[in-house]
């Protein structure tokens, strides 16, 4: 019993802390990304919180956006705007 307690404990104090930083950059992982921005969405950087996922295969458009829901916390999900695309592998 004591061995089971020990291997949880261990598991749970090498868990990262939450970020919404480190969630996304999670996503480079999990698919073919072409880059990602947390950060102002609109005329300026100062604008309407956003994160952003340029994806180069546009069938993953549904899939980051499940995963970045499920992943972010209600209160990041309602903070921030989330905008996943793809500009199929444009470099400017």
């Amino acid at each position: 019993m004591c061995v089971i307690a020990a291997f949880t404990f261990i598991g749970f104090a090498q868990k990262e802390p939450y970020s919404v930083d480190g969630v996304v950059d999670s996503v480079w992982d999990k698919y073919k990304v072409q880059s990602t921005q947390i950060g102002g969405f609109g005329e300026s950087s100062e604008g309407e919180p956003a994160i952003s996922v340029d994806v180069y295969d546009k069938n993953d458009i549904p899939k980051v956006e499940k995963y970045l829901e499920n992943n972010l916390s209600k209160d990041d999900l309602a903070q921030y705007e989330i905008n996943v695309f793809s500009n199929k592998g444009i470099h400017y």
